[in-house]
């Protein structure tokens, strides 16, 4: 079992993810009628789809109804039990990509399980007959039986109203003149955007061309509205062109999220089957495979897949926000399995291409038309998707000593003239998929270990405009995922074989270094702020977890002695002496390969240092709840969350880092470094209770009052890192606290090992 997640479509509900498939278990309090079809109760209809009467299920009045769904690529089992009883009276299991023994497993689950979720139910004896709300033509019940809870009504009223109000706005988004459109799109669809009963009546009632043509139009207005702003504006004169423009830009921006956020909420909810999800999708795909559809439309497609960009972080540009919709894995698979088979079908151009001829005058780059662009995007915002499209196994059954990745459609992306917006979309790709780089039983972290190395190799040799803001965010999250590589070119050694903890949980390795490619790819890509900040606190966190491994290795004191404390104490202090020098080689080639791409000089050097050395902090520093057994987070796959923090921080503030931190531009980088590790040094022997008592007194026997130095919640004084580095004017107070006598037995008090291999890696990462 891999993930578990809460349903908000009925009374109880939970999706568990599994490395092959998803269990679904829902209910409702009245399955007769809200799960029946044509006028008929779930009975019937169960029996009308299996063609039989179910299996009777000992002791109960339940009965259990089992069978294989006809989707041809992805087939689902199903298991349902109903019984004559109210409250939960249905229990559903599926499973998607099944055959007959699923079925057979599945309904045994059934009978060993359902019954504890009925316990305790009363009987009912009434047939409750048709469905009281069906849709069809057949004569329903005027109202709800009266077994239904006053819950029950509530929650069909919702759904209904929710339906009625999604079918009435997708009439007026048709209909609509364009501030009309923004004022829906901003206030009802917005308002109800991740309500999956609205979202799949919305998508159900524009229909596939309908919400491309929506997205189309959305981003028409706002070309048309910001190319042709009046230079005045009479009813707020005082407002500046540059901020009138950049407001109309990111409200129709907006708008272009919210559906595209809409749309992915409709593709994940349970209100569309698994073959209806497919249905629409495969109609949806037409619209770029099919001639028989106006010329714009792959424009919309992509519009409505990406949202307001091509940003694996999915963070708007211009507010913190969600820029564009998450889609259901197979939804994807099955758009971007559709546009490769038709590529690959004949030696004629591909429809979209042919659409776009038709253009006059000619609208968008060449990627804006790619439909690749629209899937690769939201792929990389669906790690599962991105993962099993570009680096499917051979054999689904193969583990992870005898997976083999298909890399042919792979090597078909590869074979694309991207331009800079079709690039964008391919780093997102991979992006999400390089969040599979974590330590797993399957085959997800060797798979992902292969693509991206695959990808890293591609990506280092293109160079100049193809790079935006957008694609070098993109290729961090590859390479903050991949920091193991890093280590390894930085360090010029193969560490993934030494013997340890860490290294026995690192997820699978690349097959060749490729260290002149990664070096390559780190000067272009740490160009952009976040994407430096997205590697250097990957780095930080990653030396981090390896000194704290290797702290844990150390034997724990036997006896409490003074002396044994001071053995611990220097034992621990030549570890972290040790530890340190790749850590500061690593560090060094991180600040050396962004110095050669960024060119930086004088000031903007030093600010652009104090950036990644605030970030390496923020890295080193995230693990402390890893200390002493504490559960923490494992290494790996947590690159996008780290980006998107810095993006919205980005927006949030401009000034990155903390405003009151200038040891760089005070020091030096060097110094700057060297004052680093030390506060490292003595933080991780103060996690670990391995400093003497008398360190925390003055030499009155008093507490030392620094406002970096606090009590723990059982009174016991502690380093309050986080204080401590905020002010620079704090490490004056620091290096005076070095000179403590109880702190004699610590032989790290000038760090210099570190800082000579921050200069070593400075200068092959530069190189």
């Amino acid at each position: 079992m891999e993930s578990v997640e809460d349903e908000r479509s009925s009374v109880m509900g939970c999706r568990i993810h599994g490395e092959r498939g998803i269990l679904v278990a829902t209910s409702t309090t009245d399955s007769w009628v809200g799960f029946g079809q044509g006028g008929n109760n779930a009975f019937t209809t169960l029996e009308t789809i299996t063609g039989g009467e179910g299996r009777e299920i000992p002791g109960t009045d339940a009965r259990v109804f089992s069978y294989l769904g006809p989707h041809p690529k992805h087939p689902d089992a199903y298991a349902y039990w109903l019984e004559g009883r109210a409250g939960f009276t249905m229990y559903t299991v599926v499973a998607e990509d099944a055959d007959e023994s699923t079925v057979a497993a599945l309904e045994e689950l059934v009978i060993n399980y359902a019954p504890q979720v009925l316990d305790g139910v009363a009987s009912r004896a009434d047939d409750p007959g048709p469905n009281w709300n069906d849709p069809t033509d057949a004569a329903p019940s005027a109202e709800p039986t009266a077994f239904a809870t006053a819950e029950q009504t509530a929650a069909v009223a919702a759904t209904a109203d929710s339906s009625d109000r999604a079918r009435s706005d997708a009439e007026d988004a048709k209909n609509t003149k364009p501030d009309e459109l923004l004022e829906l799109i901003h206030g009802s669809v917005a308002d109800h955007q991740n309500d999956e009963v609205y979202a799949t009546a919305f998508a159900d009632a524009m229909g596939p061309e309908g919400m491309a043509k929506l997205a189309y139009t959305i981003n028409q207005q706002r070309l048309q509205q910001t190319e042709n702003l009046p230079a005045y504006d009479p009813i707020d004169p005082d407002a500046e062109y540059a901020t009138r423009w950049q407001q109309t830009d990111d409200a129709w921006l907006s708008a272009q999220a919210t559906l595209s956020i809409c749309f992915g909420t409709a593709t994940h909810s349970s209100a569309w089957t698994p073959q209806h999800r497919s249905d629409y999708a495969e109609k949806f795909g037409e619209l770029v495979t099919d001639e028989d559809h106006p010329y714009y439309m792959p424009l919309g497609f992509n519009l409505l897949l990406s949202g307001a960009n091509r940003s694996a972080t999915n963070i708007l540009t211009g507010a913190p926000t969600t820029a564009g919709g998450v889609f259901n894995r197979y939804f994807l698979q099955d758009l971007g399995s559709a546009v490769r088979a038709h590529e690959r079908a004949g030696d004629d151009l591909p429809e979209w291409q042919s659409q776009r001829m038709k253009a006059s005058p000619p609208e968008g780059a060449v990627g804006d038309w790619d439909p690749m662009t629209g899937i690769l995007t939201a792929m990389g915002r669906q790690p599962d998707a991105a993962l099993d499209f570009l680096a499917p196994s051979v054999d689904y059954r193969a583990t992870e000593q005898t997976v083999v990745v298909d890399g042919t459609t792979w090597e078909w992306l590869k074979g694309r003239e991207w331009d800079s917006s079709g690039f964008e979309a391919l780093t997102a790709a991979v992006a999400g998929a390089s969040e599979h780089r974590q330590f797993t039983t399957g085959t997800k972290d060797e798979r992902a270990a292969w693509i991206t190395e695959q990808a890293v190799v591609d990506m280092a040799g293109h160079k100049g405009s193809l790079w935006s803001d957008a694609s070098r965010q993109n290729a961090a999250a590859v390479l903050a995922n991949s920091m193991q590589e890093i280590d390894e070119a930085a360090n010029g050694a193969q560490r993934s074989a030494e013997a340890s903890g860490f290294n026995a949980s690192m997820p699978a390795g690349w097959e060749e270094g490729h260290r002149y490619e990664v070096r390559s790819l780190l000067q272009e890509t740490l160009k952009d702020d976040i994407a430096l900040q997205t590697v250097s606190a990957a780095a930080g966190r990653y030396t981090s977890l390896r000194l704290d491994d290797a702290l844990e290795m150390l034997p724990a004191d036997s006896d409490g002695s003074e002396d044994s404390e001071k053995s611990n104490l220097k034992k621990a202090s030549s570890l972290i002496v040790q530890k340190l020098y790749p850590d500061g080689r690593l560090l060094g080639y991180i600040q050396g390969a962004a110095e050669k791409g960024r060119g930086d000089e004088g000031e903007q050097l030093d600010a652009t240092n104090q950036m990644l050395l605030n970030a390496f902090d923020d890295g080193v520093y995230s693990t402390a709840d890893t200390v002493a057994g504490a559960a923490g987070p494992a290494w790996g796959g947590m690159a996008r969350q780290t980006a998107q923090s810095y993006a919205v921080a980005a927006l949030q503030n401009p000034i990155v880092g903390a405003s009151d931190r200038s040891d760089v531009q005070e020091f030096g980088m060097s110094e700057a470094v060297r004052r680093h590790f030390l506060v490292e040094a003595y933080s991780k022997l103060d996690e670990r209770g391995l400093l003497p008592a008398g360190a925390y007194e003055n030499p009155d026997g008093r507490r030392y009052t620094y406002a970096w130095m606090k009590q723990d919640s059982t009174g016991l004084p502690k380093l309050d890192v986080a204080v401590l580095l905020f002010n620079s004017g704090n490490i004056p107070q620091f290096a005076s606290w070095l000179l403590d006598p109880d702190l004699s037995g610590v032989t790290i008090r000038d760090g210099v090992p570190a800082v000579d291999a921050f200069e070593v890696g400075h200068d092959a990462g530069g190189a």
